[in-house]
């Protein structure tokens, strides 16, 4: 196996630029420079220089990179010139809103602008969210005076004998839904970052759409005007896709499906990426959860069916009150896995009993919510009950007991990311802090790569297309 080696920089930045150009195309030093001279008292820094240099050497090589670059470096600027000098789209991942926003409307267009007489062209961006981001046509579409109830069995415990707390409640959800209605008439993209004032999450949730519920375009009625399609068509076609690490991992769990294809990913705020795929892997079950799902899929079921759910969901908020909360070192207690188990099979015969959507349905988009439910419920109770070694399982209750929950999660993924975040594409990894002890090694191991052999600025391994990690 080859040993990971160290990004060091021994030529200058111009040498090693003109020994890579391709024709008239412009290298990424060169980008860089035109961006960093349109900057008012605009300076080179050499450590932004290094940095630009080394992504272009592993995007030609297919080697990845870790990169520390501390306050000043200017490592937004110096990664987003060298991706320009990539064929397709380069995905940039954050892992917060306010870094985002300034990529997209502060970075973003004075590079475009900068590097438009070199490149010939302006260069284009678009920022790619999850879809429950947007606004979905269909379900605000289906929200009626009766939808808010089904919001009512989010957090029942909440709500001691609250009839006339809901009157108010349903009337504020109202008023604000009848807001995003005028406001579907104007949005050209749906985002609710645009929306102004916003709505509660309560309300959102009324009119988003989440991935896993989701009949897709082919089968909405909505397809073809749909806000989330729109905005991967748009992505598709950028040259710079910016998104964040929560849609990262879920792509990556999910094969792919979100995230255009691309040859190079630049993960900025690096250091928080496992704990954001750590999150996406997480799953649980809740009984008031088990209740709503059940109250979806119910006109979809015979009463026996249903019944079964709503035995399963009884079965585990009982276990739940008797189990004490904390980490299950010794497997699932009886109760709880009798609860699993009952779920497993009432979840099995209800979806096996709604049947594939087809394209005739009367309702498909409800369907589908029913099915997604139902099939996370599944999935849920059955890798509880698989008892994995990777996995840890824990009881979660708050101080008011409002809250009860069986939760598993992986206790590591670094194997995940190992498998599937760098396979056919590079993968620059950067933030100001994923040194220890100026080395690389727990930063390295956490994203799923070798650890290198000594400190250092720049650190890169070698692409699993020559090597298995």
């Amino acid at each position: 196996m080859t040993p990971p080696r160290t990004a060091t920089g021994s030529a200058s930045p111009s040498a090693r630029a003109g020994s890579r150009r391709r024709g008239a195309r412009p290298s990424g030093t060169e980008l860089l420079a035109a961006a960093v001279g349109a900057v008012p008292g605009g300076a080179a820094r050499p450590g932004q220089q290094q940095m630009t240099t080394a992504i272009e050497e592993c995007v030609t090589s297919g080697e990845h990179l870790l990169v520390q670059a501390g306050t000043g470096t200017g490592k937004s600027l110096a990664y987003l010139a060298p991706a320009l000098t990539v064929d397709g789209p380069v995905v940039v991942s954050t892992a917060t809103l306010a870094l985002q926003s300034q990529l997209v409307d502060h970075d973003l267009p004075r590079l475009a602008d900068a590097v438009e007489p070199l490149l010939g062209r302006r260069p284009t961006y678009a920022v790619l969210k999850g879809r429950h981001h947007y606004l979905c046509l269909a379900r605000l579409d289906n929200s009626t005076e009766e939808e808010p109830e089904d919001t009512l069995f989010d957090t029942p415990a909440a709500r001691p004998g609250g009839g006339t707390k809901w009157l108010g409640e349903a009337g504020r959800l109202g008023k604000q839904i009848e807001r995003v209605r005028d406001w579907a008439e104007k949005t050209a993209t749906g985002d609710r970052d645009e929306l102004d004032p916003g709505v509660d999450d309560q309300a959102w949730r009324l009119v988003s759409m989440p991935a896993r519920e989701c009949v897709g375009a082919a089968r909405c009625p909505f397809g073809q005007e749909c806000f989330a399609e729109a905005s991967r068509a748009r992505a598709r076609e950028a040259d710079i896709v910016v998104t964040n690490h929560s849609l990262l991992a879920v792509d990556m769990l999910a094969d792919r499906h979100i995230v255009p294809p691309h040859k190079l990913l630049i993960v900025d705020e690096a250091h928080e990426l496992a704990d954001r795929v750590s999150s996406a892997a997480q799953a649980e079950l809740v009984p008031e959860l088990i209740d709503r799902s059940t109250r979806r899929a119910r006109p979809l079921l015979r009463p026996e069916t249903a019944e079964a759910l709503t035995a399963a969901g009884d079965a585990l908020a009982v276990a739940l009150a008797e189990a004490p909360a904390g980490r299950l070192t010794a497997g699932l207690p009886a109760p709880l896995r009798e609860a699993c188990t009952l779920l497993d099979a009432a979840t099995r015969s209800a979806l096996d009993a709604i049947g594939d959507i087809k394209s005739d349905d009367p309702d498909p988009v409800r369907k589908q919510q029913a099915k997604a439910a139902l099939d996370d419920l599944s999935t849920t109770a059955q890798r509880l009950l698989e008892e994995a070694e990777h996995d840890v399982a824990w009881v979660e209750k708050n101080d008011s007991g409002s809250r009860r929950a069986l939760v598993v999660a992986p206790l590591s993924v670094a194997g995940t990311l190992a498998t599937h975040l760098y396979d056919e594409r590079t993968v620059v990894a950067t933030s100001a802090t994923l040194a220890l002890g100026g080395r690389f090694d727990t930063v390295a191991r956490a994203l799923g790569l070798d650890a290198p052999p000594s400190a250092c600025l720049l650190y890169t391994s070698p692409s699993p297309r020559d090597r298995s990690l």
